[in-house]
This record gives C-alpha cells, sequence and structure tokens, in this order.
C-alpha cells in the first residue's frame, strides 16, 4: 500500500523543514536583539566618553584661564620671620581679593610645590592657603578691587604660606565655631593643620598670616 506521507530528498519527513526554518528564524531574530543590546551599550559609552571629555576640557580652560591671571614671581626664600633658609624656591603672586581669590591661591601653591612634596602635605598646603585667603575675603574689610600678595615657600624641610593683604581694622584669631552660619571654622583649622601660624602687621600697612608646615609629617 502506498504511504499518504511524502518524504524529502534525506528521508527525513517533509513536514520537519518549516520547523527548521523557524528555529533557525528565531536564532538569527534573537543574534539581532544581541547586537542591537551590544551597539547600544556601545551608543551610551561613546557619549558618556565625549560628555566626559567636554566637561575635562571645560575644567581645563578653566583651570588654564585662572592661572593666566596669577601673576607670579620666582626667586629664593627670603627672610620674613625665621631668617634666610637656603636651598628653597619662592612663588609669589598678586591676586584680586574676590571670590575667586582662594582658588588661584591653590593655582600657587600647584605652581610651586608640584609633585616634590608628599600628597598629604600638597593637600594640607592648599587648604591653609584657602582659608588664609578666604579669611582675607571676608575679614579685612578693604574696598573692593584691592589686591592680596599669596606667597609659597620651598625649604628642604618645610613648606610655608603667606597671605598679606591691606586691611589693618580685622582681627585675625581663632574663634568658636558658628553651627548656624558656618563661620569660625578658617583659623581653627589653619591652627590644627600647622606646625607653626603667625599674624604680623607689616611695615606699608596691612596685615600678614604665614603657617608652616613640615615636609615630614
Amino acid at each position: 500500500m502506498q504511504s499518504d506521507q511524502s518524504s524529502s530528498g534525506n528521508g527525513r519527513p517533509s513536514s520537519a523543514e518549516p520547523s527548521e526554518s523557524t528555529s533557525e528564524l528565531d536564532w538569527l531574530r534573537a543574534e539581532c536583539r544581541r547586537q542591537a543590546q551590544a551597539i547600544g551599550a556601545l551608543s551610551d559609552a561613546v557619549g558618556g566618553l565625549r560628555r566626559g571629555a567636554r566637561a575635562l576640557k571645560a575644567e581645563n580652560a578653566e583651570l588654564r584661564a585662572e592661572s593666566d591671571r596669577v601673576e607670579r614671581r620666582r626667586g629664593p626664600v627670603g627672610a620674613r620671620v625665621n631668617g634666610r633658609v637656603d636651598g628653597g624656591e619662592r612663588v609669589e603672586a598678586r591676586l584680586v581679593l574676590d571670590m575667586r581669590a582662594p582658588g588661584a591661591a591653590r593655582v600657587v601653591v600647584a605652581d610651586c610645590l608640584g609633585d616634590r612634596v608628599a600628597s598629604s602635605v600638597f593637600h594640607d598646603a592648599q587648604l591653609l592657603v584657602s582659608e588664609l585667603v578666604t579669611n582675607s575675603v571676608r575679614h579685612s574689610g578693604v574696598p573692593a578691587g584691592s589686591e592680596v600678595i599669596v606667597s609659597v615657600s620651598l625649604t628642604p624641610g618645610m613648606v610655608r604660606v603667606d597671605v598679606e593683604d591691606p586691611g589693618r581694622s580685622g582681627a585675625v584669631a581663632p574663634h568658636a565655631p558658628d553651627s548656624g552660619t558656618g563661620g569660625g571654622y578658617g583659623l581653627n583649622l589653619v591652627q590644627a593643620l600647622s606646625e607653626r601660624w603667625g599674624i604680623e602687621r607689616v611695615a606699608e600697612g596691612g596685615t600678614r598670616v604665614w603657617a608652616q608646615l613640615a615636609l615630614a609629617r
């Protein structure tokens, strides 16, 4: 008797062919989905890199602009309080005494110290000069457009930062912090971080506050 079921050339029923084709099509669809997801992930990563590059470019431009506005003078370390110390370097800059001055002062510290000191000393020196300049901005009482002189001295044994402003009337002394206003922490922080610090009324008129950090912390 002749069978009603036809066979393919390889001996398998022809009804199996659509099933195999369907499985292959499902696999292709799944592979396309995986590739689309991979392309999407790569696109997101590229977008993130581009955004990061733009942010870094803007930050570098801001730092260059801040650095350009800092007028520096280099020279040997000179005597101010503790006598002359040989074998060191001094960087001095005149900054406009405004809200950008603390950031510019940190640039001066970085310019002098670079990678020549331990990272803890570097960051403490930046924090010290930022707090001293912020104190001048808030409490010197000088008119707008006045300048502050920031100097950083590096010797074989210590780092010293000096901040000199034209003000003479403001009191420069640590006092109890005010948790309500957030004030009063600056000079207490200077006192805690520095090995030594002090205040001088300069002969030309004005006030100088200085702080020292030992290189061996």
